[in-house]
């Protein structure tokens, strides 16, 4: 969740080339990162972290949840908290998960009094956007660096588990060194994610 003071403050944004934060290095993202909350004082956020074992459980638990409406519900917290802490929340970008035009109604449902926008590659149009990509990113790199090494599988400690994206080599290596043919994926994986579907269909014992 980002707030801002004033339209121009946003061209001062734009102006720290901020881009797309996944084609980013981790190095670039935490510099721009720093570069914002150095020059932006008005600029603030907040983060709903979301562990991988928590949206596993909801997808393929008795009763499914979806990624998306766990996305959304994420969201929705986020804008709630800062809500009910005072700020002064007006208007609401979002980089939408599943179809635009029905998050955006949900949200303007659930809102009625903020002016919503849900774009698909939002952060591609608005540099708030882009900002709190960042935000999360840096957030998420910066857990992965923490992350208790039990959680991480009977891999070496030093055995990089990449960017979490499915085209990055250093994360196939980690997926497919990590697995376990009978217990599958420790909890740092998040199973329900197809790309770890797949490496566990390949490598896992067959049940009959």
């Amino acid at each position: 969740m980002l707030r801002f003071s004033s339209c121009h403050l946003l061209v001062l944004l734009s102006r720290s080339y901020i881009s797309d934060s996944k084609t980013l290095t981790e190095h670039q993202r935490e510099s721009l990162l720093a570069r914002m909350l150095q020059h932006t004082d008005w600029l603030v956020g907040a983060v709903r972290v979301i562990s991988p074992r928590f949206i596993t459980e909801k997808m393929l638990g008795r009763c499914k949840t979806s990624l998306n409406v766990i996305s959304h519900d994420a969201a929705i917290g986020l804008i709630r908290a800062a809500l009910d802490k005072g700020v002064n929340v007006k208007e609401v970008y979002v980089d939408t998960v599943g179809k635009a035009e029905l998050y955006e109604a949900k949200l303007q449902a659930l809102f009625p009094e903020l002016k919503i926008c849900v774009e698909s590659k939002a952060d591609d149009t608005y540099a708030i956007v882009s900002a709190a990509s960042i935000f999360a990113k840096v957030t998420r790199d910066r857990l992965l660096q923490i992350w208790p090494i039990n959680e991480r599988g009977l891999v070496s400690d030093s055995l990089p588990v990449g960017s979490g994206y499915p085209g990055d080599p250093l994360t196939k290596c980690y997926l497919r060194q990590c697995v376990d043919p009978v217990f599958g994926f420790p909890s740092l994986v998040r199973s329900s994610w197809s790309t770890a579907g797949a490496i566990l269909e390949k490598s896992g014992v067959k049940i009959t």
